[in-house]
Order: structure tokens, then C-alpha cells, then sequence
């Protein structure tokens, strides 16, 4: 489940749901016995009976509930004869992504001016009369800026500066051979791109801006270093940052223009870019500079386009993930619309498919398990009982949110579709709309009853920086839950995912933040010291175990690895007091929800950059901890699920 450091923020790119290219089954894994492989056992007929069709790259139990939501939700969108306000609009929109004959005539044409706002810049001086503009209108820059809740002090917004992405997903992909094959297959992209739009000098643009990135990739965080939340939070006075920084750029004025103030502080999530800056960004290298924002601009603007330039986009895209054919444009449109929309689609979903029973019913399940983590916080044997009591008050603190928000974020009446305009022009003006937004809420409370995630999405999350576990209305529902499933079920689904969120309260990271969302050490040395040993056995039952012919990596992983763990066994402890309780259904449905398959590409992807263990390691390794499985399933030595009683983990 995903862990959220900042309430997400508009970004204008073209996002495909990333759904697979057929692979053969493992023969015969009906055979598989439970007790040597519990993961491929209880999903044998899936695993062998799912084949992947040429336009996803994965699938999963989150993504086969995911494709039913969207199945859902564009039969009943695609039905509608209109509807009143924000909802209208909606529709207004996917009517208009959808408007393929109008796409396709205007062609290029959308895109032109944002392309020439670049190529007709003379001077860093001219960009920095311009800067607040750039910014807002999203303007590809060797920097972000946005606004979010200060991890020193949650309750109050704060300015937070980091460096641009690179081309390649993620910086290791520069040092190996699949990362080579990509380049070259985004220079390709690159090419065809611009000959669309009429770029004569393609050759000099991409050349210049993979120089240009590469200039960049020394000061890019890895995945894992990104997963380490305080590791990101570096506030410095905004006036040492300027002066280090605003020889070429004018970062003061800029703060003033976006923030109506100069912030006594900024937090840098890359110090060392920073430190760095002026080295690239340079009036020396301002023609390199341009090509690359131009690259970036026609890639990250091709979806909202017409056909032509979604399908050259989306070769470099199929090459990472794996696809051999490319997604239907209808779908692409509707992901795109209900992406724009997203609050406004997933309080539909909510209001309409969430029936009041299970929300309760939800609830009611959140709050026994988070008095079984309290119990087991009591019985703990390596806190001392200052640490144990802060803990129990974070929990305390807990907010709960199920199903769908009280209300949609008010930003929506204000995406009101231009008919005259274009697809990318609307869209662009919305994605204003929330920058300025943002910015605007510079040093002002935070709302801690936000909600940061749609209420159509299959996911969960925790919140630290708003102490907050959120259960959106589409995860309601069979495997992870469901009316019909045995309680026992239910908590192998859903409860486990419940206690997940709860333990990521004590993970590596949520363990950093106390009751309040404030990043503060709420530890004793010695626990923090006894922490760091446990922490270090869950890196070292991970790493390196090899999947699909890549290594896990244990430091990337240890926070959900440890949320799992935790997951697993509170909700067991609630299924254990059960009146005729099915242990035998618990274990079953927790394997069941982390089924999957993928791509080798997009194994390698997930590999290199997704925070989450692999799926079959997640069902199996984490039911290896629970001592109560060997009994149930009578697992000994001689068995593939069998781990040795030194290096089991138990943590939470």
C-alpha cells in the first residue's frame, strides 16, 4: 500500500494506467504444494488461467479490481445524457478527449506555443522575468517548486524545492545495459516527436538534452534514498539558499512572486543538485538547457494530442513496460478525463456503489485492530514503557477515513471546459488552477481532513505528516472485502490491509513521526537502538532474493515489509478470537490479494523503483514470519515455506 509524504499535486503529464504482455504460465502448478510454495498454491488456476494481452504490462488482484471499477464507472459515464455542475463538467471533458475526429485535425497545432514559448527563449535574464509564469503554467525547469505540509511542524504549509526528473525512470537505470537500450529507444521517440511537430533540427535537440540529463543524474536520489522520508527533509534559511543559488536564477523574486513573501525557509529534497546548480544552469549551456525542456515538453504534452503523436509517445513507454500493442484511445481518454476529474469521479463512485453497511462494517473492523495493536504494544518485550506509551498515544491520534470524503475539493468549480478551446489548453489551465492554489496556501494551516486520494482508486494509504489511514470505496470489495466472504476472509483482505496502514504508523519511517505528524524523535536511545537491530533483520529476509531473475533490495522494501509483517499478524489475532473462526480462509485470501503477474520490462521496473516487495514474496516470506502458520499448515523443515526460528521477524 502506498505510503503518502506529500498531498499530491496536480502535474500535467500524459499517465496511462499501466496494464500487460502475454507470458507462458508455469507448467503443472496445480501440484504445488502448499506447504512448499503457499503463494503458488492457492492461486494455481489463476496464475495459470490469466494471460496477459499485449497492452498491459501487469496484472494483478488490485489491477483486475482497478479494470471492473473503470468498466464500471465509463458504462455509466458513457450513458449519461448530462449532469449538473462539477459532474457536467466532467463529462464536458471526456467528451472532449474522446473527440478523436477533432483531435486528429488539429494535429500539432496545440502544442505550438508552448514549444515556441521555449525555442524563443534569448537569455536566462528573459527567463527569470518570466519565471513565476513558467512555473505555474508548468513549463518544463531544471527545478519544482510546490507547497506542503512542513514535516517539523504539520499543521502549517511550507516551501519545498527539488530537482526536475530524468528522462529514465530511475538513476540506476543509467549504469546498466537496459538502461542504454532505453535511451536509445527515447532518442528515437524523440526524433518522431519533433518531426511531428515540425522541429527541423531534431538530431540537435535530442542529442543536446540527453547531454543534458546526463549532466543531472550524479544528483538524482534513488528510489531508495526517495523512500527515506527524513532523508528529504532539509530546511535551510531561504536566504542561504538564494545566495548560493540566484547568480543565474532569481529565486527571491520568484518566492515573492509565487508566495507574496520571502520564506524565512525552504526545505531542498537534493541539497547536492542544489549545491551544484549553477554549474548547469548557465547562460554557457542555455541552448542544451532549451532542448531539453523541449523534449520534456513534448513528451510530457503528446497524450492530450491527437493519435498520431499518442502512438509515437507511447513506443518509448511499451519499450519500459514491456507492451507489444498499444492502449485503445477510447480508454486512454476516459483514464485521462477521470484522472483530470478525479475528485469529482471518485465522489460519484462513492456516493454510488458504497453502500452504508460496509463502511460501518469497515470501521468497525478498523478500530478492533487498532486495539489488538494497542494489546500487543502491552505484551511488547523490547519497547520500554516511555516509548510504548507515545505509541499508543500516536494511535490514539489515529484518524480513520473509509469510503469517500464529505465533500469534493471546491478547486473543481473552477475546471470549467472552454468549448473553443483545445483538449491541452483546458487541461493546462486546470493544472494552473491547482498550482495556484498551492501556492497560495503557503503558511496557512493545514486541512488535515483532506483527502489525497480518489475514492475510485484500489489502494490505501498512511498519511504521517496528518496521522491519517485512508480505505477508498473501490478497495471495498471482493478479494480484499466483501458481504458474502467469511469473516475469517475478510481479515486475510482487507483486515490485513487495515493493519498495514496501522503499522506504518512504526515502520522505518512513520516511526520517525510522533502523534502529532510532526517529524520528531519520540524514542528512547535504547529503543531506538533495539528498532534499527529489528529493522536490519527484515532488510536482510529480503535482499537479494531473487525474482524473476532480479534482486530484491531489503532497504527499498523494509517499510512495507514491515507493515505487511505487522498486517498480517494483528489481523490474525482478531481472526484467532473469532467465534468459529477459518484460519484455513484467512491464509487463503491473504495470499490471494497479492497475486500478479508481469512483464519482464516491467518486473525490472517495479525491481528497480517500486518501494513494495514482489507479490509472491510478500504472500509467502511474510507468512514464514507468523509462527501459528506452521501449526495450522503443518510446515516443517523439510518444506519450502520453512524459515529457520532465528531468522524470522517479528516487530510489531
Amino acid at each position: 500500500m502506498k505510503q503518502l509524504l506529500y498531498p499530491r499535486i496536480f502535474t500535467l503529464f500524459f499517465a496511462a494506467v499501466l496494464l500487460i504482455s502475454t507470458i507462458v504460465a508455469p507448467p503443472a502448478l496445480a501440484s504445488v504444494r502448499l506447504q512448499d510454495d503457499f503463494y503458488a498454491a492457492v492461486n494455481a488456476d489463476w496464475l495459470e488461467g490469466t494471460h496477459l494481452s499485449g497492452d498491459q504490462p501487469l496484472v494483478s488482484g488490485f489491477c483486475e479490481l482497478a479494470q471492473k471499477v473503470n468498466r464500471q464507472l465509463r458504462a455509466d459515464f458513457d450513458a449519461m445524457d448530462g449532469a449538473d455542475g462539477a459532474l457536467g463538467q466532467f463529462l464536458a471533458y471526456y467528451a472532449m478527449a474522446s473527440d478523436f475526429a477533432v483531435r486528429d485535425a488539429e494535429g500539432a497545432e496545440p502544442l505550438l506555443p508552448y514549444m515556441q514559448r521555449i525555442q524563443t527563449l534569448g537569455s536566462l535574464g528573459q527567463l527569470n522575468t518570466e519565471l513565476d509564469q513558467w512555473v505555474l503554467d508548468g513549463m518544463a525547469l531544471p527545478f519544482s517548486l510546490h507547497v506542503s505540509a512542513d514535516m517539523g511542524d504539520a499543521e502549517r504549509h511550507t516551501l519545498y524545492i527539488a530537482k526536475p526528473n530524468l528522462f529514465l525512470p530511475e538513476a540506476s537505470y543509467y549504469s546498466d545495459s537496459a538502461g542504454e537500450v532505453l535511451l536509445a529507444i527515447l532518442a528515437k521517440t524523440g526524433y518522431t516527436l519533433l518531426a511531428l511537430a515540425g522541429v527541423s533540427n531534431a538530431e540537435d535537440v535530442v542529442t543536446d538534452a540527453l547531454a543534458f540529463d546526463a549532466m543531472l543524474v550524479p544528483y538524482a536520489k534513488t528510489a531508495e534514498e526517495i523512500g527515506a522520508y527524513a532523508s528529504l527533509y532539509n530546511p535551510v534559511s531561504t536566504e542561504a539558499f538564494v545566495a548560493a543559488q540566484s547568480s543565474k536564477l532569481d529565486f527571491e523574486r520568484l518566492t515573492v512572486q509565487l508566495l507574496g513573501t520571502i520564506p524565512d525557509t525552504v526545505v531542498v529534497i537534493n541539497p547536492q543538485y542544489f549545491e551544484a546548480f549553477d554549474e548547469f544552469v548557465s547562460e554557457e549551456n542555455l541552448p542544451m538547457l532549451r532542448h531539453w525542456m523541449l523534449l520534456h515538453t513534448i513528451f510530457n504534452l503528446s497524450g492530450y494530442l491527437d493519435q498520431t503523436f499518442q502512438s509515437a509517445a507511447g513506443t518509448y513507454r511499451m519499450a519500459l513496460t514491456g507492451q507489444t500493442m498499444p492502449q485503445d484511445p477510447l480508454e486512454l481518454a476516459f483514464l485521462l478525463a477521470t484522472s483530470v476529474y478525479s475528485g469529482v469521479v471518485g465522489d460519484y463512485y462513492g456516493r454510488t456503489y458504497l453502500g452504508e453497511n460496509a463502511r460501518d462494517e469497515i470501521k468497525t473492523m478498523a478500530d478492533q485492530l487498532i486495539e489488538t495493536f494497542k494489546r500487543r504494544l502491552g505484551r511488547n518485550d523490547w519497547l520500554s514503557p516511555a516509548t510504548i506509551g507515545a505509541a499508543i498515544a500516536k494511535l490514539d491520534a489515529l484518524t480513520v477515513n473509509i469510503g469517500y470524503p464529505d465533500a469534493i475539493d471546491p478547486i473543481y468549480s473552477r475546471f470549467i471546459v472552454r468549448e473553443d478551446d483545445t483538449l491541452l489548453d483546458n487541461t493546462m489551465a486546470f493544472a494552473r488552477m491547482i498550482r495556484e492554489a498551492n501556492f497560495a496556501c503557503y503558511n496557512k494551516p493545514v486541512d488535515r481532513t483532506a483527502w489525497s486520494m480518489a475514492a475510485h482508486t484500489v489502494n490505501a494509504q498512511y498519511n504521517p505528516l496528518a496521522g491519517a489511514i485512508t480505505f477508498p470505496a473501490a478497495i471495498l470489495q471482493a478479494p480484499f472485502y466483501s458481504p458474502t466472504q467469511s469473516e475469517s476472509a475478510n481479515y486475510g483482505g482487507i483486515g490485513a490491509v487495515i493493519a498495514h496502514e496501522i503499522t506504518h504508523a512504526f515502520d522505518m519511517n512513520g516511526a520517525q513521526f510522533d502523534a502529532d505528524g510532526n517529524l520528531n524523535n519520540w524514542w528512547t536511545a535504547a529503543d531506538c537502538v533495539a528498532f534499527a537491530e529489528k529493522t536490519q533483520a527484515m532488510i536482510a529476509l529480503f535482499d537479494g532474493t531473487s525474482h524473476e531473475g532480479g534482486p530484491v533490495n531489503g532497504q527499498m522494501t523494509v517499510s512495507e515489509n514491515i507493515a505487511d509483517a505487522g498486517g498480517l499478524a494483528s489481523a490474525w489475532e482478531v481472526v484467532e478470537s473469532l467465534p468459529g473462526s477459518d484460519p484455513e480462509a484467512f491464509f487463503q485470501n491473504w495470499a490471494t490479494i497479492w497475486r500478479m503477474k508481469a512483464t519482464p520490462e516491467y518486473t525490472a521496473l517495479l525491481l528497480a523503483m517500486d518501494v513494495h516487495a514482489p507479490g509472491k514474496l510478500r504472500a509467502n516470506v511474510q507468512l514464514g514470519n507468523l509462527d501459528a502458520f506452521y501449526n495450522i499448515f503443518d510446515i516443517t523443515e523439510e518444506d519450502g515455506m520453512y524459515i529457520p526460528p532465528e531468522k524470522r521477524v517479528v516487530i510489531w
